[in-house]
């Protein structure tokens, strides 16, 4: 009869060995399961889930379509870490995660569309599917998700000892040390400690190639400290309703096809410490007189018709943007007539003194004119 425990499989695997999950793994009742290391090959195809809670098999060399195997057919995974590895394929089979709440799938090799079946994990606190081949556009419903943890969960990373063997001479107790959750944000990769997961939720989409315009129910996740969607391929004008994001700390939109100009709305974003939306279309004139006027300049830059007001007058010096005024003394059609209406003008000029000197030494009276003289 297999027991419930805890698995690591660190010590197993050095850094100059090359290890392959063994199908006989399905038999185990494990709950806990750690074989981050040197392993290469595919996850095995249980006949039956594992009954795991967390699982971590980043920095791998695992490869595959997961959803060819069963092992991570488990509603009751709150945590599963995948990163930095080989896998192939689409995300569908998340949908089986009813239970997750830190999913990491980034640098991998998905592709194909976020389902929307995502929506419907109503636990997720950290999601990263940075650094895959994502495409499509970026459901609605994932302004539904609550992002915001419960006061009853208790996060998997403080389950860290259980009795594993229980005889009546001895007994054996188990214990996993798990440090934390690592995600990126700010442009920089933290490691977050157990008992803060019930106060970071982050969503990270970087390095795919999603397309389309960011879909304004964003906005809903008032809970969200980290939002990353740079670099895509988003299009459109950002979305005002995003300064509905109360908590936001880190928004980065920067590498896309972004455009218009930025919202005046998103100054409202009072806790916001690191912001970007550079490499852009974007246009217009950031005042220094609102909270996006205060970051560097460097969250701005490679945006062609975009300028940041200066720092002494509060201005922006060009008028550039789609809303500048026209300059003075005429229209901005006007302007750009002028070498027409200048060629015209001197064309009429030669023309006037040509008829006036052949007027004169052609036309009798003329010629009476010139003899008086």
């Amino acid at each position: 009869m297999a027991i419930n425990c805890l698995v690591n499989l660190n010590f197993f695997c050095g850094s100059f060995l090359t290890c392959e999950i063994d199908p006989s793994i399905c038999s185990l009742g494990v709950w806990l399961l750690d074989i981050s290391n040197n392993i290469s090959g595919s996850l095995p195809n249980c006949s039956q889930p594992i009954p795991l809670n967390f699982l971590n098999m980043s920095r791998n060399r695992f490869s595959g379509d997961i959803a060819t195997s069963t092992m991570l057919s488990n509603a009751g995974i709150t945590a599963l870490d995948l990163s930095y590895n080989q896998f192939t394929g689409n995300i569908d089979w998340v949908h089986n995660l009813e239970s997750v709440r830190y999913l990491q799938l980034g640098r991998n090799k998905f592709e194909s569309q976020i389902p929307r079946d995502l929506c419907k994990l109503e636990y997720l606190r950290i999601i990263d599917l940075s650094h895959n081949r994502l495409s499509g556009s970026l459901p609605p419903c994932i302004g539904d998700l609550p992002f915001q943890g419960k006061s009853s969960d208790q996060p998997y990373w403080d389950l860290r000892c259980l009795r594993v063997f229980h005889h009546p001479a001895f007994s054996y107790t188990s214990c996993y040390e798990q440090s934390g959750f690592s995600f990126g944000t700010k442009w920089n990769l933290y490691n977050y400690r157990r008992d803060f997961s019930d106060r970071f939720f982050g969503f990270d989409l970087s390095e795919n190639m999603l397309s389309g315009e960011i879909p304004p129910e964003l906005g809903h996740l008032s809970s969200l400290k980290a939002l990353n969607l740079s670099p895509n391929l988003f299009a459109g004008p950002i979305p005002a309703a995003l300064a509905n994001m109360s908590e936001i700390e880190s928004l980065d939109l920067s590498h896309n096809q972004l455009s218009r100009a930025i919202p005046s709305e998103l100054s409202r974003l009072s806790a916001l410490a690191v912001f970007s939306v550079a490499y852009n279309d974007l246009s217009g004139c950031v005042s220094d007189a609102v909270k996006l006027g205060s970051f560097d300049a460097r969250s701005y830059e490679g945006n062609r018709d975009l300028e940041v007001a200066s720092r002494e007058t509060g201005e922006c010096t060009s008028g550039s943007g789609p809303d500048a005024p026209p300059p003075a003394g005429g229209s901005a059609g006007e302007e750009a007539g002028d070498p027409v209406l200048y060629a015209v003008s001197a064309a009429s000029f030669v023309l006037s003194l040509w008829v006036t000197v052949g007027f004169i030494f052609c036309h009798p009276f003329g010629q009476r004119v010139i003899l008086k003289l």
